[in-house]
């Protein structure tokens, strides 16, 4: 395997010296408690008759249309660091020939070894890439970035208008801007709010743990369901909610009969684009918002409270994180596309799912935080819920039961 390298000059609109944006401080935040850089992004096959040429178009206008992707870092002292965007540099483009190897295996090894080298994002741009090539020709293309750059809606924008290679001005607010909009009287006055509702539902929640663990504290736990793929559009035509308050209800009710509550409460990932200004931005904008409900009763009333207090959550969820003591209560992110959801009465009541401990995470993760996703390859079709726990918060067997009530409810 032979590497090289492409210098590929770049040439953008705005720069300057800013605080961190709100989105940015909440991946911060996270990169530290969980002592991972975050990096995102993945790898797949090139069409063909693209060039190395081609390649470097693509990363050059990468860089000169988003602001984010030519940030780096400054830091400040003990204090957190300050973001930097440029206007102008060369980015690298790393051409690895894979020989008589297979491209694809060699792109799988690239993006592994991006992953595993922690970037110096004071002094580095952001974005790795690199083109995997058979004899030259261009076979896989690897990109790996923090999530410091954008988050997983923003990738998507980021990745439409790369492949149809938009010419007009970006969406929405740049980072800079978005900066200049929190700290004005506006920004002011969405902060305030946050903090109020944080700290009305926060007060009077019991934490979870700790307890002495015994073996691994941090581990994952994956239950792969085509049963609630078949079920879940169904309770939510029911109940009248959408999916993702279906799945949340269930989450807290799960983890209340577990630790014997009425009440419960999880933070839930909101995407905030639905704010003026965020929809089409190239930048981390989710933050979490917290979600207090009763859950006591049956699971319709449950699903009603949850719906009822999601609303808020989701208002609320736009703010400075270094300026509140969140809660380490458990956390939702439902990473599901839409458009790949309803899967409809085809796959009928579907089977249950079954239960998989995995690697656990790289570092300390949150007393609980469910990830959902879809499964779909060809004609099998689950739902994947991910949990990462704390045992020294949700024993594994608590776990376990979380997930498959999560199931039975559904």
């Amino acid at each position: 395997m032979d590497v090289t390298h492409v210098d590929v000059p770049f040439a953008g609109t705005g720069s300057g010296q800013a605080e961190l944006t709100w989105g940015q401080r909440a991946m911060y935040q996270a990169m530290l408690r969980e002592h991972s850089w975050m990096p995102m992004g993945g790898h797949r096959a090139v069409a063909g008759g693209t060039t190395v040429a081609a390649v470097a178009a693509e990363l050059r206008y990468t860089m000169e249309r988003y602001q984010a992707f030519r940030t780096r870092l400054r830091p400040r002292g003990e204090g957190p660091p300050a973001q930097v965007v440029a206007d102008a540099g060369v980015a690298r483009l790393d051409v690895v020939e894979a020989g008589g190897a297979d491209p694809a295996e060699v792109a799988v090894a690239v993006e592994r070894s991006y992953r595993e080298a922690e970037p110096d994002l004071a002094r580095d741009w952001p974005v790795r890439m690199a083109v995997i090539c058979r004899g030259g020709v261009p076979a896989w293309l690897v990109a790996i970035m923090p999530h410091l750059v954008t988050d997983g809606l923003g990738a998507a924008v980021m990745v439409d208008e790369v492949t149809r290679r938009v010419a007009g001005p970006v969406a929405g607010l740049t980072p800079l801007e978005i900066v200049d909009w929190q700290a004005s009287p506006a920004g002011v006055r969405q902060h305030a709010g946050a903090l109020r509702h944080w700290e009305r539902h926060a007060a009077g929640l019991d934490a979870h743990g700790p307890r002495v663990v015994d073996g691994p504290r941090y581990r994952k736990c994956v239950l792969e369901s085509p049963r609630l793929a078949a079920r879940l559009p169904h309770a939510a035509a029911r109940t009248g909610v959408d999916e993702s308050t279906v799945l949340l209800a269930a989450y807290l009710t799960a983890i209340g009969r577990v630790a014997g509550r009425g009440t419960v409460a999880a933070r839930q990932v909101v995407s905030n684009r639905f704010r003026s200004g965020l929809s089409g931005v190239v930048s981390p904008i989710t933050q979490l918002g917290l979600c207090a409900a009763d859950v006591s009763g049956g699971f319709d009333a449950a699903v009603a409270a949850v719906a009822r207090a999601a609303l808020p959550a989701r208002k609320h969820a736009y703010y400075d994180p270094f300026a509140l003591d969140a809660p380490p209560t458990p956390c939702f992110n439902d990473r599901r596309s839409t458009a790949a959801t309803a899967f409809g009465d085809a796959f009928g009541t579907g089977r249950p799912g079954t239960v998989a401990w995995s690697d656990p995470p790289p570092g300390p993760t949150e007393p609980l935080f469910l990830h959902v996703d879809h499964v779909q390859e060809q004609r099998f079709r689950a739902v994947r819920l991910m949990l990462d726990a704390d045992t020294a918060c949700f024993a594994p067997d608590e776990v376990e039961a979380i997930a498959r009530t999560i199931e039975d409810l559904v």
